[in-house]
């Protein structure tokens, strides 16, 4: 079985934007198959996903897109699996090019929300994507109206911090860290500084979660451009998707039973990516964890394995997440601060990675790094997606 490449990368900044997301695709898209060296002829598969969650549905988004490149493809999807959508769609992707069934493809998404003033506006006239958004969870949860994972979060880092007496000053201290990082990405949604303090002040959403401690639901694209060994011949840019598993627990949304603080699936997933990368994660130099909430990333953090049960905030504390400590987490600044459109966010991680193992990072770059993981999920964490990319060997 052949090898899978990532060619060429794309992005938007990240904010709000009033942009058709077909035109912010279209631009992702073009600027990707310029920095992977290749024409639209070359490619043979393109896979996208919908345009958001409070937005409205539009059909057929990568044969729109295919039309307008002029792609003849091979393998053509619109993928949604909520926040994982674009990891699965790069899954997907690599497994069709390590077959030898295409040797390229591209994987782009576009979002743009209905902005929050516009449908407090009219809520009669934007009702169809309350509903839409309330379609999200099971029959129980959705009769109380849920349109917000909120609630279901909060009750995992209430229990977190209960279990193991983390401090509100740790779980603030990650979104402030998480805030200097993005400081060092042009492309962030946000470019002021944020202390612990400030945090702290802000007020309760959902308890013990403050406003400061959630990402917003953004807008942006961007995009990817996979290929086989062929392709990536010569490019010393390419960077090679060395290992990537998959992992699902048996829950739609809330779980139901067990430990509503354990996420089973992220450290299946990536105990599997690792073997079958041939790293362990004492290689990785670099990570983009899938952190929706600062009291969640230390949970993802230890669900990988970088740190034990309860440890990670006191990791993060003592710098060694950061540059110059053990392992480098989340340099873009995360969901928290680089910002967090949902079903182009794992395309977000892929991007920063890439462009760390380049050397391509500016000031957020981990100087020799060589390995890095991408860890993406779906839902309240149902399900997980990790990667483990390299230079190539």
């Amino acid at each position: 079985m052949g090898e899978a490449y990532i060619a060429g990368v794309a992005m938007t900044d990240i904010g709000w934007h009033e942009d058709d997301p077909h035109d912010m695709g279209a631009r992702v898209c073009a600027e990707a198959l310029r920095d992977a060296g290749l024409l639209p002829a070359q490619v043979d598969g393109l896979i996208s996903t919908p345009h958001g969650y409070m937005a409205d549905t539009r059909k057929m988004i990568a044969q729109r897109m295919a039309d307008y490149l002029g792609i003849t493809c091979g393998l053509m999807l619109d993928v949604d699996s909520g926040g994982n959508s674009t990891s699965v769609a790069v899954h997907i992707a690599r497994d069709r090019i390590r077959e030898g069934k295409i040797s390229s493809c591209l994987v782009f998404a576009a979002q743009r929300e209905a902005p929050p003033n516009r449908i407090k506006e009219d809520i009669v006239g934007h009702f169809h994507l309350i509903k839409a958004a309330n379609s999200l969870y099971d029959s129980y949860q959705a009769a109380y109206g849920l349109i917000s994972p909120l609630p279901f979060y909060a009750m995992a880092v209430q229990r977190y911090m209960n279990l193991h007496s983390i401090p509100p000053e740790d779980i603030a201290g990650v979104a402030a860290l998480l805030r200097a990082h993005a400081l060092k990405h042009p492309q962030a949604a946000y470019k002021e500084p944020l202390t612990v303090e400030e945090v702290l002040a802000s007020s309760f959403v959902s308890p013990p979660i403050r406003r400061l401690e959630c990402s917003e639901m953004h807008d942006g694209a961007a995009a990817v451009v996979m290929v086989g060994e062929e392709l990536a011949r010569g490019n010393p840019r390419a960077v090679r998707i060395a290992g990537m598993a998959e992992a699902h627990d048996p829950t739609s949304f809330a779980p139901y039973r067990g430990e509503i603080s354990r996420f089973p699936c992220v450290g299946r997933a990536a105990r599997a990516a690792l073997e079958e990368s041939g790293y362990a994660l004492t290689d990785i130099d670099v990570a983009e964890v899938y952190g929706a909430f600062a009291g969640m990333e230390p949970m993802m953090y230890e669900e990988l394995g970088f740190f034990a049960p309860g440890k990670a905030p006191e990791a993060v504390r003592e710098g060694r997440t950061t540059h110059g400590g053990e392992v480098l987490l989340n340099p873009s600044g995360g969901r928290l601060s680089l910002g967090h459109p949902a079903y182009v966010t794992p395309l977000l991680e892929f991007i920063e990675i890439v462009r760390q193992l380049r050397g391509e990072a500016g000031g957020r770059q981990r100087p020799g790094a060589a390995v890095g993981l991408v860890h993406t999920e779906q839902g309240f964490i149902n399900g997980s997606i990790v990667a483990v990319l390299d230079k190539g060997r």
